[in-house]
C-alpha cells in the first residue's frame, strides 16, 4: 500500500460511521481472549456512534484516510490538569485504531508520530497511553514507538476487571 495519499485530519460527523466500524472490528479481531466474549458479541456499529455522538469532541479525534477513505483514527486528551497526581501528564492518548485488514502498513506509526508531534507543537511535556495488559501485539508497538512501561492499573468493563499497563511518552 502506498502511504503518499494517507492524510491525517480532524474527525467530522460524517466519519463517526467509519470510526464506529473500525473500533468494534478492531476490538473483536484484537481482544478474542483478552475481553470476554459477552461483552464483544454485545458491541455494535450503532452503539458506538452514539458514544461518539454524544460523549466526546470531534476536536480530540484525528483520522486517517487513504484516497478519502477513513483507515484509522486516534481519540486524545489534551489536560489543562493531569488527573495522573505527581506524574506531570498533560496529554493522553485514549484509542488507537487501525482497520484490521491494514495493520502493519505503516498506518499506525504515521497516525500515532502525527499525535505526537501535535501535542509536542502545542508544548506539551509527557503523554500517558494505557493499554490491556494482555494486548501483547499493541504493547510490542506502544514499545517501539518508544514508550516507557510505568505501571499496571485495573479497568473494569460490564463486571469484569482486565489489568491495563500503561506507557508513557516523553515529548
Amino acid at each position: 500500500m502506498n502511504l503518499d495519499s494517507l492524510v491525517i485530519r480532524n474527525a467530522t460527523n460524517s466519519d463517526i460511521d467509519k470510526i464506529s466500524e473500525i473500533k468494534v472490528n478492531g476490538w473483536k479481531n484484537a481482544y478474542i481472549g483478552i475481553i470476554d466474549n459477552n461483552t464483544l458479541n454485545d458491541m455494535t456499529i450503532e452503539k458506538e456512534k452514539q458514544a461518539y455522538l454524544n460523549k466526546y469532541s470531534l476536536s480530540d479525534i484525528f483520522v486517517a484516510e487513504i484516497n478519502g477513505d477513513v483507515v484509522g483514527f486516534c481519540r486524545v486528551y489534551d489536560y489543562d490538569k493531569s488527573p495522573y497526581e505527581g506524574a506531570n501528564i498533560d496529554c493522553e492518548i485514549r484509542e488507537i485504531y487501525v482497520s484490521p485488514d491494514l495493520k502493519r502498513m505503516g498506518i499506525g506509526s504515521k497516525l500515532f508520530n502525527f499525535i505526537l508531534e501535535n501535542f509536542k507543537n502545542k508544548n506539551k511535556k509527557k503523554l500517558y497511553l494505557g493499554v490491556f495488559e494482555k494486548n501483547y501485539n499493541s504493547r510490542k508497538f506502544y514499545e517501539k514507538m518508544g514508550g516507557i512501561l510505568e505501571n499496571t492499573s485495573s479497568l473494569e468493563i460490564n463486571g469484569n476487571t482486565y489489568s491495563i499497563v500503561s506507557y508513557l511518552y516523553d515529548l
